[in-house]
């Protein structure tokens, strides 16, 4: 009998051990550092104030030197990430086929976080939003707000404007309008991918996320409920195509790590990819998920 028991309980702990590891998503470590992005198969981060690219597809590593190199940001074979090696907070833009780079001085500040699509950056500073065309060296000064991100003809950000609490606002270049898409809440740290805009209303603690339709005008809660089943979401989240990344805190000491969850925009169903609480600053791009987990750069296919 004793015999019998024994063998129930390997069995159960067995399949226990399968359930947890079959929860579980599988995943590759690149490199170490922190503030991963990725785009068209490479993915950029900072180690120590370095800048490291890692190219999915030959699976090589080249570091670019630096040495206060912070929120990199990546758009085909154009680099963009704040700088403060020469003392002087300031961009650097750089090519990674011909190894030039060229530096924004204007207009930047200590917090000034740039986002990068094909030729065009976007970063904040002073609360106003700027862009800059890198082909055609022309800078401009696009709205007051902060936190601005940009994909093709158009940029999104938050700004306080006329209410009490910050709103998401999207730019068209081509029309030189912004249109409210958020209208109430407390919204802060967009992004923007085709017609979609996804961002964190802080209304109710931590965050709930929302997205809007530019086309149709819907606007949908991408996490719902109370604090077990959909808010404290915070601001990282990452948008390509139907797919949006984000994190889910479930020790509010520390907000700045948590459980990655993907949300897939044409089911309207939400998946969780990490069970450990470690995970930060994930991004996507395709198919492809990248964050960082304790030191470690992390990629994904989902």
């Amino acid at each position: 009998m004793k015999r019998k028991l024994f063998s129930v309980s390997l069995v159960l702990v067995f399949f226990i051990l399968i359930s947890t590891v079959a929860s579980a998503e599988q995943y590759t470590k690149i490199g170490s550092g922190a503030e991963p992005a990725i785009d068209d198969g490479k993915v950029v981060w900072t180690s120590n104030g370095v800048i490291y690219i890692y190219d999915l597809k030959t699976k090589k590593e080249t570091t670019v030197n630096s040495s206060a190199a912070s929120y990199p940001a990546i758009s085909g074979n154009k680099l963009v990430w704040h700088d403060e090696s020469s003392g002087v907070p300031r961009l650097t833009v750089y090519d990674i086929k011909t190894r030039s780079r060229s530096h924004v001085t204007k207009d930047v500040d200590n917090s000034s976080i740039p986002a990068i699509c094909d030729s065009r950056i976007v970063w904040s500073a002073d609360s106003c939003v700027y862009m800059r065309d890198i082909s055609t060296s022309m800078q401009i000064k696009i709205a007051a707000g902060n936190n601005p991100d940009i994909y093709a003809n158009r940029i999104s950000y938050d700004s306080y404007s006329t209410e009490d609490t910050p709103q998401i606002y999207v730019y068209d270049i081509t029309t030189k309008k912004a249109i409210d898409v958020s209208q109430y809440g407390d919204n802060m740290f967009s992004h923007i991918y085709g017609d979609k805009v996804i961002w964190s209303d802080f209304y109710n603690r931590l965050g709930n996320i929302r997205m809007y339709d530019i086309i149709t005008g819907q606007q949908t809660e991408v996490t719902t409920g109370d604090d077990k089943t959909g808010y404290d979401t915070g601001g990282s989240t990452g948008i390509s195509g139907k797919k949006i990344v984000y994190l889910k805190h479930d020790n509010l000491a520390n907000i700045d790590s948590g459980d990655l969850y993907i949300y897939n925009t044409y089911t309207g169903k939400s998946k969780q990819l990490t069970s450990d609480n470690t995970a930060q600053t994930p991004a996507i791009s395709g198919n492809v998920i990248v964050w960082s987990d304790s030191g470690s750069i992390c990629v994904l296919n989902c």
